[in-house]
């Protein structure tokens, strides 16, 4: 008897398992012909929406309710709005989806499924469909809103400089990372930047450590001042990230102004400073970088012997250090600089 129900059970779960993998054959025929009627499409589109694209006259034959010529249509589209850069077809690529895709793309805002959501987003991304900025702010406020949609929206405000995002910034639905911050930094546009950065320290810490990252990233010289002022914030990291700006544009600070943060108890910030040190090569910081030359951390040793080999008399001080030193690893650190010179320099 039980090796009668034990057939029954095993009958009947390969008659599932074979359901389930003839659906599955189905499934696959059915998704493989669609591709290739889009791929057909876009074969036969593509001199046509190139033209468009450079010439400005839309031929009748791309108007369409068939969702694979749709589908077609927005994946050649796609693929030009990366390659082709000129400000006139973007904007004829713009006019062209707004009127063909955005009830499409109305439709793919509101779905159930968090992915279709996500590309409806990406595609007004790509094609800067400024006229869609109603329907975006519906999904913003709507329960279904996830984080990843919400960082989505938010670069799409700072691209379209919409003045909504400096608000949403600072009071987002989710928390933001840093990362995410330093993603909205970097596509906002120079006005909306320097309104923001009058309000810098009304900001939460983790969005003041992305703008003065995003300084430095952008190479924005022009608030080279402000992160000047910010060295003399109490807050370490502060202090830390503007330095490390600072050395990254290259920008020039007067050398006054280092000594304090190169006899600072943050090892970080005695490291920033020194990188900033390398840039200005000023005679009158060689004492100070001799003497970090026996600082505890290693990076900061290493980093004092590059700023001094990058100095007018470097060698030289770096070949008395390395003779003559009284601490060993700064001897040690010298001599590998004056190596690495001559590796570099013969």
């Amino acid at each position: 008897m039980e090796l009668f129900y034990f057939a029954i059970g095993f009958v009947g779960l390969l008659i599932i398992l074979t359901s389930l993998f003839v659906y599955l054959i189905v499934q696959k025929t059915i998704e493989n012909e669609k591709r290739r009627k889009i791929n057909e499409y876009k074969e036969r589109y593509q001199q046509t929406i190139f033209r468009y694209l450079n010439e400005g006259r839309e031929d009748g034959e791309l108007s369409s309710r068939s969702s694979l010529k749709q589908q077609a249509l927005m994946e050649l589209l796609e693929h030009f709005s990366s390659v082709l850069e000129s400000k006139h077809i973007q904007e004829r690529i713009r006019q062209f989806a707004e009127t063909h895709f955005q009830k499409r793309i109305q439709e793919q805002l509101m779905h159930r499924r968090w992915s279709v959501r996500m590309n409806a987003l990406f595609l007004i991304e790509d094609f800067q469909m400024k006229a869609m900025i109603n329907d975006i702010k519906r999904l913003y406020h709507s329960r279904k809103l996830t984080k990843s949609e919400e960082v989505q929206i938010l670069k799409i405000y700072a691209i379209f400089d919409y003045r909504d995002l400096y608000e949403r910034m600072v009071s987002p639905k989710y928390p933001l990372t840093e990362f995410a911050y330093r993603l909205l930094f970097r596509y906002m546009s120079d006005d909306m930047l320097s309104y923001a950065a009058e309000r810098f320290s009304e900001w939460p810490s983790i969005m003041q450590y992305a703008f003065i990252d995003i300084i430095g990233i952008r190479n924005r010289s022009e608030y080279g001042p402000f992160l000047e002022r910010l060295l003399t914030n109490e807050s370490p990291e502060i202090r830390i990230r503007s330095l490390k700006a600072v050395a990254a544009m290259g920008y020039f600070l007067d050398v006054s102004k280092l000594e304090l943060h190169l006899a600072s108890p943050y090892w970080q910030e005695r490291l920033m400073a020194i990188k900033v040190c390398g840039n200005i090569r000023a005679n009158e910081l060689i004492p100070q970088l001799v003497r970090l030359l026996c600082d505890e951390m290693f990076s900061v040793r290493s980093q004092a012997a590059h700023a001094l080999l990058r100095m007018e008399k470097g060698i030289e001080v770096l070949k008395e250090v390395a003779a003559a030193s009284d601490d060993p690893y700064a001897r040690d650190m010298a001599q590998e600089w004056l190596e690495r010179g001559l590796e570099t320099w013969g």
